[in-house]
C-alpha cells in the first residue's frame, strides 16, 4: 500500500482540453478534497477566471494545485507516462480492476469527444472505462474525473 504524503499532492488529474468551465470548477474542488493537482491541456472552452468555473470550486479554488499546458505534446512530457492511465468508454479494463499508487496520473478526455483515438491506441493497456449500462453514451466529465480519482484514493488508503 503507497501512503498518502499530505505535503505533496496524492494524484495528478488532466483534462485534456475541456470545454465546460462548471465541469472544471467541480474536479478542481475534488482535487481539493484529496489534494490532487489538477493539470489543464489547452485549448480551453472558457477561460479559468470565469465566475462559472469560480463558482463550481467554490472558495475552494485559491487551494487548488492547477497547471494549464499548452500542447499535448508538452503534456506528456511532465507526465510520468508508467504511471498514467487513461479514461475512455472504449477500454477494455475498468476502472477496478487496475493498481494504482500515489502520484498516478488520471487523463481524462474532453467533454464532446473525449480521449483522441491516436492517444487511446498508443496507450491502449494504460485505457480504463467506468461502466454504464443502458442507452448512456458517456457520464459527465466531473463525475467521471471524480469517480476515477475517489476510487485510486480508496485503493491507496483503504487496501
Amino acid at each position: 500500500m503507497s501512503e498518502i504524503d499530505l505535503g505533496r499532492p496524492s494524484f495528478n488529474v488532466v483534462l485534456f482540453q475541456p470545454e465546460i468551465p462548471q465541469n472544471t470548477g467541480n474536479i478542481g474542488r475534488s482535487c481539493v478534497a484529496l489534494n490532487a493537482k489538477l493539470w489543464i491541456v489547452r485549448p480551453m472552452g472558457f477561460r479559468l477566471d470565469e465566475k462559472l468555473v469560480q463558482r463550481a470550486g467554490l472558495d475552494y479554488w485559491q487551494f487548488l494545485d492547477v497547471q494549464v499546458v499548452d500542447t499535448w505534446s508538452e503534456m506528456l512530457s511532465l507526465m510520468d507516462l508508467d504511471r498514467a492511465w487513461f479514461f475512455t468508454k472504449f477500454a477494455q479494463q475498468l476502472h477496478t480492476q487496475v493498481h494504482y499508487r500515489v502520484a498516478d496520473w488520471l487523463v481524462f478526455g474532453s467533454e464532446s469527444n473525449g480521449l483522441p483515438p491516436s492517444v487511446r491506441q498508443e496507450y491502449l493497456s494504460q485505457c480504463v472505462r467506468l461502466p454504464m449500462t443502458g442507452p448512456v453514451r458517456s457520464l459527465n466529465l466531473s463525475v467521471s474525473a471524480g469517480i476515477g480519482l475517489y476510487e485510486a484514493y480508496r485503493q491507496c488508503t483503504c487496501n
